[in-house]
């Protein structure tokens, strides 16, 4: 359903992230590269989406949301766009014992990423398959 999605959104935007949210809430997060995700932006993606994820046979209800600030990091490109920022990661099978690691993304590669951890000085290397959830971290 995703592929599908992405070829209706209006040029310059993307999709984050496509979930289910509470029961049968499809919640489509989206961004783009020329403006605001603000609510005519949301309405017109609403209008170009609501036929194709019928096409797909899914008809509940669809949210069309920014990502916001703790924006999810759902691909690699998502990773090498965001060098320099600080990111949450969660990883599905630990690494060195631990499952959670907060620190900034100091390279992006094909197959990994390097996330300089705020404690210390250490930093890891986590492959892209191993991620089960990663987002920006924002202090505001």
């Amino acid at each position: 359903m995703a592929e599908a999605v992405e070829g209706v959104l209006p040029p310059g935007s993307e999709l984050v992230d496509a979930r289910f949210s509470g029961g049968p809430l499809l919640t489509l997060l989206v961004d783009r590269e020329d403006g605001p995700v603000d609510h005519e932006f949301c309405s017109r993606v609403a209008s170009a989406v609501g036929p194709v994820v019928e096409g797909e046979g899914y008809d509940g209800p669809v949210e069309i949301s920014s990502p916001g600030i703790e924006r999810p990091l759902t691909k690699p490109e998502h990773f090498r766009r965001f060098v320099g920022h600080e990111a949450k990661v969660r990883v599905a099978e630990p690494i060195d014992g631990r499952r959670n690691f907060a620190g900034i993304i100091e390279r992006a590669g094909e197959d990994t990423f390097i996330l300089k951890l705020l404690e210390g000085e250490a930093k890891v290397e986590l492959p892209f398959g191993s991620v089960a959830r990663a987002n920006l971290r924002e202090d505001i």
